[in-house]
């Protein structure tokens, strides 16, 4: 084992933290927190170090206190989707290196031998998706029957995605194809099932694929002056929306080609507070699958789904986004919390419950009203979703100066 002391080459270090920088881009770590991270590892090898992050790609140079020339590299990153079980397993392979026990060459091995497959089995994945939509249909303000019906719309959903991840040309379809199979569900489940919310399936249903993570992500970059990463991630979610509205929009104008409209619907029943318990433990759970989770941490999905559940439930009286920044600020402080007592990344407590949190239903109505024209409607939503948005993110903000984090990640 070499000596942890002994000062690292620079082209070795170099390619270390290009290596690790692009597994952390590929498990969806924030390009601030990757700075923060390469910067630190950096210093600590005695080098000074520039880093340009970008959710594709990533620059570093490294440069000695000698004068010499930097040494440069670069990292095209292709694909990206938040890992929690791949975040932890680096950050525990980081944790290695700065102890010693592991050394550098041996980090960089293991980094060619891990893999970005997705955590679980296929049928995994479906029973996840059926149980994020459902749950997601009782928050809404669904009842119960939109519960199941909302869940096999998850599942049709997965399927989809599972086909047009399978063929390249397709990928890029697959926020399109989503809404118009969110669309299509909804409308027939409201002319076999009448008294039906609409509304409340098709975001149910779209859930997976509303960028709400993907906005606060981008509005935390800015925060941290991250503006070409921020400003990326802002115009993603914004096609992102688009097509999922424009897929709904398609569907709309069939039905209205066709004649074959649903009756309106009545106005909507919430389901008994147990089954919004269930939802919300059911939603937790397949967020944590979801996300990376292995079995073994599902806990922490559930206990952090439960804080900001809770948190939203004791501040129903306030203002929303007073609501947003204080439920942002309680799950965040016990995330911090969490990866101080267990030497684990924040990330794998916060995300869980932040998804619950997150305004992308605000995105999708206001893209939906503008499209239609109600241009006042679709602003005042637009604003809506940004304040509520930046509140969440000066909540996290807000937590990491009460209770600061162990660790970068």
């Amino acid at each position: 084992m070499a000596d942890p002391k002994e000062p690292l080459p620079e082209h070795l270090l170099l390619d270390y933290l290009i290596e690790l920088g692009s597994d952390l881009l590929e498990a969806g770590c924030p390009t601030y927190r990757l700075e923060q991270l390469i910067t630190a590892i950096a210093e600590s090898e005695g080098f000074t170090s520039d880093i340009f992050a970008v959710p594709t790609g990533l620059f570093v140079s490294l440069r000695t206190p000698t004068g010499a020339a930097p040494a440069i590299g670069m990292v095209r990153v292709k694909e990206t989707r938040t890992d929690l079980g791949r975040l932890a397993s680096l950050d525990a392979l980081l944790n290695a290196v700065a102890d010693g026990t592991v050394t550098v060459n041996e980090a960089r091995a293991r980094l060619k031998q891990s893999s970005s497959k997705p955590t679980w089995s296929v049928p995994a994945q479906l029973l996840a998706a059926a149980g994020a939509c459902a749950g997601a249909a009782v928050s809404f303000g669904g009842g119960v029957s939109d519960f199941f019906i909302a869940g096999v719309g998850g599942v049709l959903l997965q399927l989809l995605l599972l086909r047009t991840r399978e063929e390249p040309g397709m990928r890029f379809l697959e926020n399109l194809l989503g809404g118009m199979l969110a669309g299509t569900c909804a409308w027939l489940a409201a002319l076999v099932w009448p008294n039906h919310s609409r509304d409340v399936l098709v975001l149910a249903i779209i859930v997976p694929l509303l960028p709400g993570m993907v906005l606060t992500t981008a509005l935390a970059e800015l925060t941290f002056k991250n503006l070409v990463a921020g400003s990326s991630r802002l115009m993603d979610a914004g096609v992102t929306l688009l097509s999922l509205v424009f897929g709904v929009g398609l569907v709309v104008s069939f039905e209205q080609w066709t004649g074959v409209r649903p009756m309106p619907a009545e106005l909507l029943t919430p389901a008994p507070w147990p089954w919004q318990v269930l939802a919300v433990g059911v939603a937790s759970v397949s967020f944590g699958v979801a996300l990376g989770l292995p079995a073994k941490r599902l806990g922490v999905a559930l206990a952090s789904g439960a804080v900001a559940w809770g948190s939203q439930q004791l501040m129903r009286a306030w203002p929303p986004t007073s609501a947003s920044f204080l439920s942002a600020l309680a799950l965040a402080m016990t995330a911090n919390a969490f990866a101080r007592t267990r030497n684990q990344p924040a990330q794998l407590f916060l995300l869980p419950g932040l998804l619950l949190l997150v305004p992308g239903a605000f995105g999708l109505r206001s893209f939906d009203a503008l499209l239609r024209g109600e241009y006042t409607q679709g602003a005042s939503q637009a604003v809506d979703m940004f304040v509520r948005a930046g509140a969440l993110v000066m909540g996290l903000l807000v937590a990491n100066v009460v209770v600061p984090p162990k660790k970068i990640l």
